[in-house]
């Protein structure tokens, strides 16, 4: 076989292989899984270039993702859940899998989904442009109280189209906005009535601090022991919970990595809902 022959062969292979994996990847989200922060890459555009939200999911104002199945079950409480992302670079639309697999879980799961974005220049400093959330304190001096508000006007839109309100609201977050979320709960910051962390949380004050919190809604932890980056800090949270009589559910799953897997999803809606 000449040289041109083994070089036109290679090339074909090579786009099979991508096709596959492209393939592959596709078919994760459609079955409900939510991806890694940086698992769909960067494509390279500007911030500009990629809408926040995915194609097919309504955009609400600040750049809020909502999805609302039509209809709610009755015999569960009605539910909205404010899903909180991972660390996102501008431009690179790594927040679309996990959005999608979210609204997916809401559709198959019976709730209502918001899915807000954060705010650029409060991460650390190698990451300072990326979309976050103020996990420190001078970061939540600054955003915090326009974040949350930003939250309460979608969650007002959604009630004033239904002509009802929620009967019991979730805070969930993904890797790092599993960080935010957990100090939302730790601080008793958010009138809600549970949060649910995957892949990351933790518990940065002492627990002398954390005892004087009154506001204590229940928290799911979820993380994968191959997560090489947050199955710590998940365990001590965890461990930080029962010291302290916290009620909480904690489920770990052995060949997960830093993801959320659809049995965490649903252990942790039925959770908080029976709370």
């Amino acid at each position: 076989m000449n040289r041109a022959r083994i070089t036109a062969l290679w090339l074909v292979l090579i786009s099979a292989l991508w096709c596959t994996l492209a393939q592959a990847q596709d078919a994760g989200v459609a079955q409900g899984g939510v991806t890694s922060d940086g698992s769909t890459g960067s494509d390279g555009s500007t911030a500009d270039e990629v809408p926040w939200c995915p194609e097919g999911i309504e955009t609400l104002a600040g750049s809020v993702c909502a999805v609302v199945p039509d209809s709610l079950p009755d015999n569960v409480p009605r539910t909205l859940v404010i899903f909180l992302h991972g660390v996102v670079q501008p431009g690179s639309g790594w927040q679309h899998n996990p959005i999608r697999g979210m609204g997916a879980a809401a559709k198959r799961l019976g709730f209502a989904l918001i899915a807000p974005r954060g705010r650029r220049g409060v991460a650390r400093a190698e990451m300072n442009d990326y979309w976050a959330w103020p996990t420190s304190s001078a970061a939540q001096q600054q955003h915090e109280a326009a974040v949350i508000a930003e939250w309460m006007e979608a969650r007002r839109i959604l009630e004033d189209r239904a002509g009802r309100k929620f009967d019991k609201v979730f805070v969930f977050g993904f890797s790092s906005g599993a960080y935010y979320a957990s100090s939302l709960a730790l601080r008793g910051r958010l009138p809600v009535d549970g949060y649910a962390v995957f892949a990351g949380g933790a518990a940065p004050y002492t627990r002398p601090m954390m005892s004087h919190v009154r506001l204590r809604p229940p928290i799911f932890v979820g993380y994968g022991l191959k997560d090489k980056s947050a199955v710590k800090d998940c365990k001590k949270l965890a461990a930080a919970l029962r010291a302290l009589r916290w009620k909480h559910r904690e489920m770990a799953v052995p060949k997960a990595g830093h993801t959320i897997t659809d049995a965490q999803l649903r252990e942790a809606i039925g959770f908080l809902r029976r709370s």
